[in-house]
């Protein structure tokens, strides 16, 4: 979360002024990464996340916004299907808000961090919205079943997980792939 401190909640909404810090910054550091790196490509993703995590850029309408503010090419939308289960109405017509290019990259998490397609994410949306933005970039599976003490407290995992490892890459990693190739993407 490039914009602010992950679990900094304030009890209020965000203000111009704090919006307009997250803006300024992240603009210095796409100046940055674009000048030091131009050789490496290096894009700097910005994940909106829940609000339980976090009060400043909760959907992907949000942060299409400050990255519009920022106005640097090598800024893009980092989405998390945990995250989007939460905050949007729905997961395709987020994904298509991006646009072709806007989307750097995409958490696939199922709505309990478990293994994909066991859960409660609507699969069929979200991959239909990548479909139509022609999306080319990584489909990262990101769960949570080896818990360490500091994974367990900046994700508030408290119980052991109801699945394996095994499970996360056999089960969910097909799933996905599945997905992937019913709509087309590589």
């Amino acid at each position: 979360m490039l914009y602010g401190n992950l679990g900094t909640l304030t009890g209020a909404a965000p203000t111009e002024r704090e919006r307009a810090t997250c803006a300024d910054v992240l603009r210095d550091a796409a100046a940055y990464a674009a000048a030091y790196a131009a050789e490496r490509n290096i894009t700097l993703g910005l994940e909106p996340v829940n609000r339980y995590e976090t009060y400043l850029y909760n959907t992907i309408a949000d942060t299409l916004r400050l990255i519009a503010e920022i106005g640097a090419s090598n800024v893009t939308i980092h989405a998390d299907t945990y995250h989007m289960n939460i905050e949007e109405p729905n997961f395709r017509d987020p994904l298509i808000a991006c646009g072709e290019g806007g989307l750097g990259c995409i958490h696939l998490s199922e709505s309990d961090r478990g293994v994909p397609g066991q859960g409660n994410v609507h699969w069929d949306d979200c991959f239909a919205g990548l479909a139509a933005i022609n999306y080319t970039g990584p489909l990262i599976l990101e769960s949570f079943a080896a818990i360490n003490p500091d994974l367990a407290g900046a994700t508030c995992m408290w119980r052991k997980p109801s699945y394996t490892s095994d499970q996360l890459v056999k089960e969910g990693v097909a799933f996905l792939r599945e997905q992937a190739a019913r709509v087309g993407l590589a």
